[in-house]
């Protein structure tokens, strides 16, 4: 599915840049593709009984507060060619490229119990620095790690978590 969402998404991006307006599209597009990962609509995007023409009707009524003309073509665009099922994976890749585009990255920690704040302004400056983005937290807690943390930005996954270390440990045993 990436494949075929890759270059309508690369196509948002590129006229949102130009026209000053990733944040609108980019909600546009979240929107859409949580409408697309609803199971009743997925039905209806595989039923050959319902028309292109009542897709993108049903998806430019559930968008309209968020679509304008340039916004609207692009569902009708994707309609007509048959891709509104590759919408979740379009917003994803809208994301990215925006995110690189911004210099920034949502980096995912999972702690054992909750970090105090001083501590992960600590971690956002050594992030910052070691990845070289503006760096946004996303906060989890997972008591099963027993302790420590488990840090994910992109491929890059660093496991300080005791629950990992013990793990590592067995298998050196």
């Amino acid at each position: 599915m990436t494949t075929i969402a890759r270059p309508y998404a690369t196509a948002a991006f590129e006229y949102a840049l130009a026209h000053n307006d990733l944040s609108a599209w980019e909600i546009m597009l979240l929107s859409a593709a949580n409408i697309t990962s609803n199971a009743d609509v997925a039905r209806l995007l595989s039923s050959p009984k319902v028309t292109i023409k009542q897709l993108a009707d049903m998806y430019c009524e559930l968008l309209a507060s968020q679509l304008n003309e340039a916004r609207k073509n692009f569902i009708l665009l994707l309609a007509k060619n048959e891709r509104l099922v590759a919408l979740p994976a379009m917003a994803t890749a809208f994301q990215l490229a925006r995110a690189a585009q911004e210099k920034t990255m949502q980096v995912d920690v999972i702690s054992a119990a909750k970090l105090e704040d001083a501590y992960l302004q600590k971690l956002v400056k050594a992030l910052t620095v070691r990845l070289q983005r503006h760096v946004e937290l996303r906060c989890q807690i997972d008591p099963s790690l027993l302790g420590g943390a488990i840090i994910r930005a992109g491929d890059m996954v660093i496991d300080g978590s005791i629950r990992g270390k013990l793990t590592r440990l067995n298998e050196f045993i």
